[in-house]
């Protein structure tokens, strides 16, 4: 469901946050949100696009990492931009004493939030759907509005999902067309194949994340 209606010559991108993806699959319950099929879901909402996914940092298990790289192979055999995360985690250290420590956390949001001002400034996209934490897009609305005001910011949810605070545009994906859009194994590369049947399971009901 799409809560705004789009210019016929409006160049879209997505941008896709894979750990909050990640993170949204696993509260779920159901790693088969992990295999989806980005393109697919965008035209399911009415919209052909770019789409752009930034991968997570690898988890700490080695069969996780794995599933990350290997869904990243699926998305570019789909045609996904596919971008890699600024480092496996945050760098942290103590203003006092210097001592310095990693936090082991994604780096996929500040990754992602850069990557969207860059492809502004190259004039890449008229308007941007994000699958990301509130807090992101809240740190890349003022910017964005303030320097390009004339590129559009939206919001993608896979439920009731609060909106941008300048009441940008909402592409709520429903739970058939999530369904739908999950990969299946004719869909995926051959090295991926082995993990995707393992970690593909029925269909959970959706949330927004």
């Amino acid at each position: 469901m799409l809560k705004f209606t789009l210019h016929d010559r409006a160049r879209i991108r997505f941008y896709w946050d894979g750990a909050a993806l990640q993170a949204h699959a696993e509260a779920m319950g159901d790693p088969s949100l992990t295999w989806l099929d980005l393109p697919a879901l965008g035209r399911a909402g009415g919209i052909e696009a770019v789409h752009v996914w930034f991968a997570p940092a690898p988890p700490s298990d080695r069969a996780g990492g794995d599933r990350v790289g290997a869904y990243g192979q699926a998305l570019e055999i789909l045609g996904v931009e596919r971008r890699a995360c600024a480092g496996q985690g945050v760098e942290t250290e103590c203003l006092r004493c210097g001592h310095g420590w990693r936090e082991a956390r994604a780096a996929s949001d500040l990754t992602l939030a850069l990557g969207m001002l860059e492809d502004a400034m190259a004039d890449a996209y008229d308007t941007a759907f994000v699958f990301a934490p509130v807090h992101v897009l809240r740190a890349v609305e003022g910017p964005l509005a303030r320097l390009f005001p004339g590129k559009d910011l939206g919001r993608v949810s896979f439920g009731p999902a609060r909106g941008l605070r300048h009441g940008g545009p909402v592409l709520t994906l429903r739970s058939a067309q999530v369904a739908a859009a999950r990969l299946s194994l004719s869909e995926v590369g051959r090295r991926a194949r082995p993990l995707f049947s393992q970690t593909v399971q029925p269909a959970a009901e959706e949330a927004s994340p």
